[in-house]
């Protein structure tokens, strides 16, 4: 009879959370193929090891908020463990004695069952504490507090707790049932073993007491609650937040292995093109199993500078606004069984995602590299700002001059391409005109070339490759804006064309080797632009700075005997993990007395100016920028240190508005430039 209703609860319920995996499945099969991934098997070395480390190893709950992270990982790691009882203990029902093959206690049964005795133990204290924060504690980053995401308060919580008590049934009733077998085996060889090796379960069999029939009794309903409740809490996997236990691993190994930095090339002459992403169905296959991913953490939220700051953008409401957009049209999905549809936008005023949202990020990855599960997010936004600038023409007015500027005179500022080099006048500077064949070509960027603020950089720059005997080459006038800011901002046509261009540009005149002192310029380069026949070696201007000192080509001569705070800037920092090599050089600077801000390196907050925020307005309020500065304020500095032109305009703007003059702001040139051998 057992066996009888045992089979009946696994074809029912099983068959039941079979056919809803089946349904999401379908969905995420139907979505578009990827344009950047690459799945062949030149990157299964990369994906195994991003699996290993961020799903098996929890990586990344081993910062930040504690204890929460490590509860996180023993709960996982105590479910990996329990993986082989579960089995165990379902194929029990219809074969009472049955063991996984080497797990029987004179195999390898005994030392397991230690190991799942420790588990058990500590998977259920991590369960109490998760009910202590939800119940009690009720963190803002956990309970979705945080303005921008006033939606999710109204999402009840109550499955979370259901869910956690779930998990603490399972741990007790695997204890107890395990408990009972130890009474019930106790004169038997395999009962000793499991009794010796097993010191919790003993424990609870202490209690339990030697009546066969009081342990037999324990042990069928311990196994009942056990198996019944996992049967329950996998139907409730597909259609709670709690998808992620079957979608994490598959979404990390799935993840990208490409530069983080990069921004997938869109052919617009495909069959299938589409010019930005407007309704659910056409998003691709990986960005939909980001939705299914998602565990609700707040991790993205609690550390995005827009979130922070008080606008209405909160990474984690927005990938669910899209996940329940995909839930509440899943059937019309399957319907439509791949044919071509038209659904309701997502973006838009009275959508589930407005226009203020995506115009709010600042495609600074914080939210990436704080997600546990790897989710990614800025080219979900990019995807849908293209939608808005090249299908709708619907904008932030203020970027119209950007846009403009870019078309006319190849820079966001509009000045006139004609002064690209005016930063030079007076300099001497070779240009492929009087060098033809140099060993660097230095790029200098429109925000070096044209900003006022950052001439002074430039300046400093080639005074330091002068000192150092650098043979270098310019292309002044001919130099063009490379686009960066156009793509970013969803003007991916636009910025399709500048590439084109500049590639163009640069492979004619021969160049091998291409200096930068710009992170986005370094990023566009070096991650972006190979897909536009843009192969060349790219090099930081700290890179090259470094060598120079160390060699010594280029002497410190003097004090600079100043408190210096260094902000990482995103795209060299989260964008390609460039943080040493800053502070390293800024060390080489004698009397540099080297601080950091509370969040530093890959915690590092925004200036404000990526994702072409630099160039759309923000409310007083509102102000990432000054968020910033106060950070480094905090450390008392008489110099912010910058490597990005931008991060500088925004930086030196929210500093002069506090009214700090004794604080500058410079770049990093700038410091080793002023202080270095002027023999």
């Amino acid at each position: 009879m057992k066996a009888t209703i045992w089979t009946l609860l696994v074809l029912g319920l099983g068959g039941f959370f079979a056919w809803q995996v089946w349904g999401r499945l379908r969905v995420l099969l139907s979505m578009r193929k990827d344009d950047l991934r690459d799945y062949s098997s030149k990157t299964l070395g990369a994906r195994l090891k991003n699996t290993l480390v961020y799903a098996f190893g929890q990586k990344k709950f081993f910062g930040g908020d504690q204890p929460a992270g490590i509860m996180h990982a023993v709960i996982f790691w105590g479910f990996v463990v329990l993986l082989f009882q579960v089995i165990t203990m379902f194929t029990r029902g219809w074969c009472p004695e049955f063991y996984l093959p080497g797990l029987s206690p004179t195999q390898l049964g005994g030392p397991y069952g230690l190991i799942k005795d420790f588990f058990e133990v500590a998977v259920a204290l991590g369960v109490l504490i998760a009910l202590y924060r939800w119940l009690v504690q009720k963190p803002e980053r956990l309970m979705g507090f945080l303005p921008a995401e006033a939606k999710l308060r109204s999402h009840s919580h109550w499955e979370a707790v259901v869910i956690l008590i779930f998990i603490f049934s399972i741990m007790l009733s695997g204890l107890v049932y395990d408990a009972s077998r130890i009474v019930l085996f106790a004169g038997t060889e395999d009962g000793m073993i499991e009794a010796q090796w097993q010191p919790v379960s003993r424990w609870i069999a202490s209690y339990i007491g030697m009546d066969a029939e009081r342990a037999t009794c324990f042990g069928e309903i311990a196994w009942w609650v056990h198996n019944t409740v996992i049967l329950v809490f996998l139907n409730l996997l597909p259609r709670s937040k709690h998808f992620h236990i079957i979608t994490a691993i598959p979404n990390v190994f799935l993840g990208k292995v490409e530069p983080k930095g990069k921004l997938a090339k869109k052919d617009y002459e495909a069959e299938d093109a589409i010019f930005g992403r407007s309704q659910i169905q056409h998003f691709t296959q990986k960005q939909v199993l980001d939705m299914y991913s998602c565990t609700e953490c707040g991790r993205c939220s609690s550390v995005c500078p827009a979130t922070a700051s008080g606008k209405v953008l909160a990474p984690r409401q927005f990938l669910l606004q899209l996940r329940d957009t995909l839930y509440g049209q899943q059937t019309t999905l399957l319907k439509a069984a791949g044919a071509a549809l038209e659904m309701d936008v997502v973006v838009g005023d009275s959508k589930p995602v407005s226009d203020e949202v995506i115009w709010s990020c600042n495609a600074c990855r914080a939210c990436e590299e704080a997600c546990p599960v790897n989710i990614e997010y800025v080219d979900k936004i990019v995807d849908i700002r293209q939608h808005l600038v090249q299908e709708v023409s619907r904008f932030p007015e203020e970027l119209n001059r950007a846009f403009r500027g870019m078309e006319t005179q190849s820079n966001p500022w509009g000045i006139s391409a004609d002064e690209r080099d005016g930063w030079a006048d007076g300099m001497q500077i070779p240009t492929l005109d009087s060098n033809p064949n140099p060993e660097y070509l230095y790029y200098v960027g429109c925000g070096s070339a044209f900003d006022a603020n950052n001439k002074s950089n430039t300046q400093a720059f080639v005074k330091i490759l002068m000192q150092g005997a650098v043979n270098f080459s310019i292309l002044g006038k001919q130099e063009l804006c490379n686009g960066e800011t156009a793509r970013r901002l969803g003007n991916e046509y636009l910025y399709q064309t500048m590439a084109q261009g500049l590639v163009e540009t640069i492979n004619a005149c021969g160049a091998k080797k291409i200096l930068v002192n710009c992170p986005h310029c370094f990023n566009t380069f070096k991650n972006e632009y190979p897909d536009f026949g843009g192969h060349w070696e790219i090099i930081r201007a700290a890179t090259l700075v470094n060598e120079l000192v160390k060699s010594g080509k280029v002497r410190m001569a003097k004090q600079f005997d100043k408190n210096v705070v260094y902000h990482d800037s995103c795209y060299y920092g989260r964008f390609n993990d460039v943080y040493e090599e800053p502070r390293q050089l800024l060390q080489a600077v004698p009397g540099t007395k080297l601080s950091e801000m509370a969040q530093n390196r890959n915690n590092a907050k925004c200036c404000g100016a990526g994702g072409g925020r630099m160039w759309l307005e923000e409310d007083k309020d509102k102000r990432v920028n000054m968020d910033r500065v106060d950070q480094a304020l905090a450390t008392q500095p008489d110099v912010i240190a910058t490597s990005c032109p931008f991060c500088k305009i925004m930086l030196s703007s929210a500093v002069n508005e506090k009214g700090t003059e004794n604080v500058k702001v410079m770049d990093l040139m700038e410091i080793v430039a002023s202080n270095m051998d002027q023999a």
